[in-house]
């Protein structure tokens, strides 16, 4: 049977890899004694696959991941989760599993294939937006500056693969935008969680940003080229990115994304 499971990533495990956070789940599955379906072949590994692998140092409150199981306890929901969660941190652990239905079309595609839109929270760690760039170092007015960057007819931008360099309008994949959590969910319909503003700062920058296999956007890219609008520089680790949830283009997984 095939499930698929959110999870958050938060604190200092947000500095280790994918491959790293795999091994995680891998282990975790196997300490709880969950009977996990296995690859076949000469080298069989678990058959699990992540909607869309976190950058190093990014947290997030809605990752998802697509594991495979032989069977799963007849129990609760809150209770097998509870007993996944028991070999899991503070910082990864699952907030919601679900098992899908195999019959439908949808369910048999991975949850990368389906993926379509991210939410991110962007904050500034020492307060203010590029302040440490600008002189005399003032915080920019991130509501106006921001308004004025989305209103340009195109934003032009070369973005970067491991192949190649490609010049793109960045417009049409900003969905939504905002300078608050409740502005954010009047513009997008989005219901945000209770989110942690762990450096305390006034300045957060909000995105709906277009991600999947098809085009995926980044909000470093965004970033970049705000920052590149301002005419200053983007200091390295002066900001935090918060992925807060995922979207979906089926909504056969109820409860999952939207």
């Amino acid at each position: 049977m095939k499930t698929r499971m959110r999870f958050t990533k938060t604190g200092s495990l947000k500095f280790i890899g994918h491959l790293d956070c795999m091994r995680f789940f891998q282990k975790a599955f196997r300490r709880a004694e969950l009977d996990v379906a296995y690859t076949g072949g000469f080298s069989p590994h678990q058959i699990m696959s992540f909607a869309s692998p976190l950058s190093v140092g990014t947290t997030s409150d809605g990752e998802y991941l697509d594991v495979t199981f032989h069977s799963l306890p007849d129990v609760p929901e809150a209770e097998l989760l509870a007993r996944i969660n028991a070999q899991m941190t503070e910082e990864i652990f699952v907030t919601e599993i679900h098992v899908l239905d195999e019959q439908d079309v949808a369910a048999k595609k991975t949850s990368m294939a389906l993926l379509h839109a991210c939410d991110y929270m962007i904050t500034w760690k020492d307060g203010t937006t590029f302040g440490a760039n600008v002189s005399p170092k003032s915080a920019i007015d991130l509501r106006e500056t921001f308004r004025s960057f989305m209103a340009q007819e195109s934003i032009p931008v070369k973005k970067k693969t491991k192949r190649s360099e490609q010049e793109i309008d960045l417009k049409p994949f900003i969905l939504g935008y905002a300078c608050s959590g409740e502005e954010f969910e009047g513009v997008t319909g989005a219901v945000l969680p209770e989110l942690n503003n762990e450096y305390d700062s006034e300045d957060q920058l909000y995105l709906k940003l277009v991600s999947g296999s098809a085009a995926n956007i980044k909000p470093e890219l965004v970033l970049e080229a705000y920052a590149h609008y301002l005419n200053v520089e983007v200091e390295p680790f002066s900001y935090q990115v918060h992925r807060i949830q995922m979207y979906f283009m089926d909504k056969a997984q109820e409860g999952l994304g939207a």
